[in-house]
Formats: C-alpha cells, structure tokens, sequence
C-alpha cells in the first residue's frame, strides 16, 4: 500500500531555492532534465486545474534519467502567501517524471488549503520546486543522544515514525529548526505525537534518513499555452520553455514574433501575448 507523506515548511514565506544536496541523483540529472520536469510540473497544475486535464508525455522523446523509478516532492510556492500546496511520494514503482505530474495535480489540491483552493488565476504568483529523493535508509541508534549524533543537518531527510503515526522533513527544511532537538521535536508534533517523545519514548520509535535533489523555477510569473497550443499576437511572446527535455531555449528566453505558433505545453512570461487556439 502507497503512503504519501505530507510536508508543511516552518516558514510558510520561504524564498524559492536551487539548492542542491550531493546525490547520485543530483548526478545523474542534468540541467535539461530539471527543466523539463519543472516546465512539466507547471504544465500539468495549469491545465489540470483549468480542466482536469493531464498532460501525456511522448515516453519515447524523454531522456533515460527521467524515466528513471525515483520518488519526489512537489512543492507550490506563493510570492505572498507562502506555501500553498507539498505532496511526495518515496516508493519508487514509476517513473520520474509520472510521479511529478501526479505530485503536482496533489500539491494543487492540497487538502491542508481546502477553505482555500490554488486557483487557475494564482498560478502567475506561484514558483514550483521540485524534490528528488534518496531511496529511504532505516537508522539505528541506541539513544536519543546517539540518534543527535548520526543526524546530519541540511543533508538528512528524515521519517519518524512513533506510536502515533509518522511524518517526514525534507533536507532543505533544517533550515528553519535552531538545533536538532527542534528538529525532532516539531517531527513528531507534525504528526500528532507529544514533541519529546523522541528522547522520552525512543526505544519504539523508527527512523529513517533520505537524501534530496532540490531545484526551483527562477522566479514567479510563468504562464502554460493550452493543449491546442497557440499564436503569438501583436505584442508577441518570449518563451521559456517547451514539453520536450531538451529545448535548446536560450538564457533569458526565446523572443516569438506575432503569428508564430506556440506548442501546446509551451512556458512562457506572464506578458506574453498568446492567441489559443482552443
């Protein structure tokens, strides 16, 4: 049975970041990859929440490192408001790139904001992050002094399972917390457990340590074409990115003249001038 772990940041006005902790998966991932599953990840929150709509990519067009079975977090940032949607997932039965598209339809939907729905118009104030994971490692200890010990600060994402459920942290997330007491301490109150039962009541409890790749969009204010793609108007359009792994999309953007078409799935900047054809 899946379990899918829910991730609330300490500071819900965290910047975006492109941090990277040192994986094989930060490796093996190229600057390509991470452009296509951020540009895909946008894709499918837009139009899964213009229509419930989700993108199918051409497996065939994808890069190998893509495709790879790895788990994700995806992670939707509001300029103002904060954190407004994380889901992950660590089993690794899928390939990449599926489980960020259905991370992101569950980071959009996010229950913890139900009052309080991501709406299609929100997505311009909005910056993703994406996450990939380690493959969960359980971690003995012997006390809670020596659990301290083998932590590792900005490194470790850690699960912690007590007698009343569990819940995890992501690496980047020690840097809200002042020491690895607070850490633990607000890992276990995450999920409902007294905050000391991680020194009062360690011989039940489980942990288990991951590692994370982690980068973000550069900035907020990004905008998807609809899925019969579209036309450049007279004040034209500069593009950011497309569906493929791989766009060849110069730094800065590409500058899209009026009339030009626009592939379905295409990124480009909130002030670009597009003409769908849907």
């Amino acid at each position: 049975m899946k379990v899918e772990l829910l991730l609330l940041l300490a500071l819900l006005l965290a910047p975006m970041r492109a941090a990277n902790c040192a994986t094989e998966e930060n490796a093996m991932l190229t600057d390509d990859d991470k452009q296509y599953l951020l540009n895909l990840a946008r894709r499918t929150v837009s139009w899964y929440l213009a229509d419930r709509s989700i993108p199918q990519p051409a497996e065939d067009a994808l890069s190998d490192n893509v495709k790879k079975k790895l788990g994700c977090f995806v992670t939707l940032n509001h300029r103002k408001k904060g954190l407004r949607g994380c889901i992950g997932i660590f089993e690794r039965e899928r390939p990449l790139y599926m489980n960020v598209i259905s991370r992101a339809i569950a980071a959009g939907q996010d229950s913890r904001f139900r009052a309080d729905p991501v709406t299609p118009d929100e997505l311009k104030d909005i910056g993703i992050e994406i996450s990939v994971l380690t493959e969960p490692e359980d971690l003995p200890f012997t006390s809670p002094e020596d659990l301290m010990s083998k932590l590792r600060p900005m490194v470790d994402g850690v699960i912690l399972q007590t007698r009343y459920g569990g819940s995890t942290y992501l690496p980047q997330v020690w840097e809200h917390f002042k020491s690895k007491e607070e850490f633990l301490s607000h890992l276990c109150r995450k999920h409902g457990a007294p905050m000391d039962s991680w020194r009062e009541d360690y011989k039940n409890l489980k942990v288990q340590t991951y590692q994370a790749i982690v980068f973000g969009e550069n900035g907020y204010g990004r905008k998807v074409v609809g899925k019969k793609g579209g036309v450049a108007g007279k004040k034209g359009a500069t593009l950011l990115g497309t569906a493929t792994e791989s766009s060849g999309i110069p730094k800065g953007g590409k500058q899209i003249k009026e009339g030009e078409s626009l592939a379905p799935g295409s990124i480009v900047t909130q002030d670009s001038d597009v003409v769908g054809k849907d």
